[in-house]
């Protein structure tokens, strides 16, 4: 029996009776062994993937994987058997390893649960998470993660991720390795900062537990929180920043009054003596009132010129360099505190060159100077001698103020420049200061760039140094040096 429209696919098919019961003889064309190459190499080519597949799986996912690979072998079995006539058959067994490959994928697919629409929204949801997710099994080797751990961990891809040791993938991460090699997962939050990338992240693992809640891998999670320790950085910066600047106006304050009291004093000595004198006799006082009117004059642009600078604060510590004269800056100074040195019968002598400039901040400058030429008088016995000098090194002058007084206490000599030292000691004549003006005076130097120390010995004197930015006497503006001649 021939038909036509079959013959390529079947060349002849034929009733046969000799077995007690009809079967049909098949003769086979070539359309048939096309068809089965074909059908047999795409089932061959889906059990080399479900083998690559179980040998990736995690051990709690390989059984469903096997059940999948023997139901893709079972067509290659029956049609082996049969071909082999291992069972001798008068009948081709081969469509019975379809229907039993057939029952064991609808078996895995059931456990799979892929028919259902859950795992799929919840595969989406998980891709799509901003948290990176690496999902781990009870030996630490990756069984799967999210788009956002990939871009979050060096090392973590598609190719070379499933499958792979942690050690191995996270190599670059000790941090994260420590972390997942612990035995037990942990609801605790560890900050961890990746170095590379410059960015921080919450790190978490949880323990994967199956439904009789017994665990089957690690879920390690990180979530990135760069911009809240950024933030929270800021707001401790602002934070030091404020009690910097609420200490610094404690300081100025007393500074301030510092400064003050000095001038104010002589002027009350000198308002003293006039009326003294002018009890006394009738003389004419024309002496003692021009040095008074100096006196006031001096300490009312010392007054000016710090409220000044105050106001120039009040939004925080402005720092305003300039180009002045060293020189000029030095004999201010020591004018404003002439009547207490006189006082005391102390000579000053300034030896710093008319042709030094320095680059600094004037006002921080001149409390800087201040300070220590009062302290100098300060601690200097009657009839002694104070030395101011300033000589250049590179790009920096050294400015040193010497005194012949009672020198340092060695108890002192290592708090003296402390900002938390506030101990005042007596002077030689029984002033007293404030005690913070050396720590003040070390700031100022280190905003202008330079530094201040001293060398002292008790009853041998002191040496207090320090440095400044040195600047060429011909890129003095012109306001500037009509500044220093006005106050000269």
């Amino acid at each position: 029996m021939r038909t036509n429209g079959i013959i390529f696919f079947y060349k002849s098919l034929t009733l046969d009776d000799s077995e007690g019961f009809p079967l049909a003889r098949i003769v086979r064309g070539p359309l048939y062994y096309l068809h089965a190459v074909y059908a047999y190499a795409l089932i061959l080519v889906g059990t080399v993937l479900l083998l690559r597949m179980y040998f990736k799986s995690a051990p709690s996912m390989k059984k469903h994987v096997a059940l999948m690979l023997v139901g893709s072998l079972a067509p290659y079995s029956f049609t082996l058997v049969y071909l082999s006539e291992v069972l001798p058959t008068p009948f081709d067994i081969s469509p019975f390893g379809f229907v039993l490959s057939g029952v064991f994928f609808l078996f895995g697919i059931y456990q799979f649960n892929l028919l259902r629409l859950a795992p799929m929204a919840l595969q989406k949801v998980f891709e799509s998470m901003q948290d990176a997710v690496v999902l781990l099994d009870l030996e630490c080797n990756i069984t799967g993660f999210n788009q956002s751990a990939g871009r979050t961990i060096q090392g973590l891809s598609r190719k070379n991720g499933i499958g792979q040791p942690a050690s191995a993938v996270f190599a670059a991460h000790p941090e994260l390795l420590r972390r997942i090699d612990r035995a037990s997962g942990s609801e605790d939050h560890e900050l961890l900062k990746d170095e590379a990338a410059d960015r921080y992240y919450k790190v978490q693992l949880s323990l994967i537990a199956d439904f009789r809640s017994r665990p089957t891998g690690k879920m390690l999670l990180l979530r990135d929180v760069t911009d809240a320790v950024r933030s929270e950085e800021r707001l401790l910066e602002n934070a030091r920043q404020l009690r910097e600047l609420n200490a610094f106006k404690d300081q100025m304050f007393n500074v301030i009054a510092h400064d003050i009291r000095d001038p104010m004093a002589v002027l009350l000595n000198l308002t003293e003596l006039l009326e003294e004198e002018a009890s006394a006799c009738g003389e004419d006082h024309e002496e003692i009132v021009q040095e008074m009117s100096r006196q006031v004059y001096s300490t009312f642009a010392l007054v000016e010129s710090l409220l000044e600078w105050f106001r120039s604060q009040r939004s925080g510590m402005v720092f305003v360099p300039i180009v002045q004269s060293l020189s000029h800056s030095v004999q201010r100074n020591v004018r404003l505190l002439q009547g207490r040195s006189d006082g005391k019968g102390i000579r000053i002598a300034s030896d710093v060159q008319s042709d030094a400039f320095v680059y600094a901040d004037k006002e921080m400058l001149d409390l800087v100077l201040r300070n220590l030429l009062s302290n100098a008088i300060k601690f200097t016995e009657l009839g002694g001698d104070i030395q101011v000098r300033a000589s250049r090194s590179g790009d920096a002058f050294t400015v040193s103020v010497s005194d012949s007084g009672i020198g340092v206490p060695e108890e002192r000599l290592y708090s003296l420049l402390r900002e938390d030292n506030v101990v005042s000691t007596d002077g030689t004549a029984g002033e007293r200061g404030v005690g913070l003006g050396l720590a003040l005076c070390k700031e100022f130097v280190r905003l202008n760039g330079g530094e201040l120390w001293f060398d002292s010995a008790p009853g041998q004197g002191s040496i207090f140094y320090f440095t400044l930015p040195a600047a060429q006497a011909d890129t003095a503006s012109h306001d500037d040096l009509t500044a220093e001649r006005e106050s000269g």
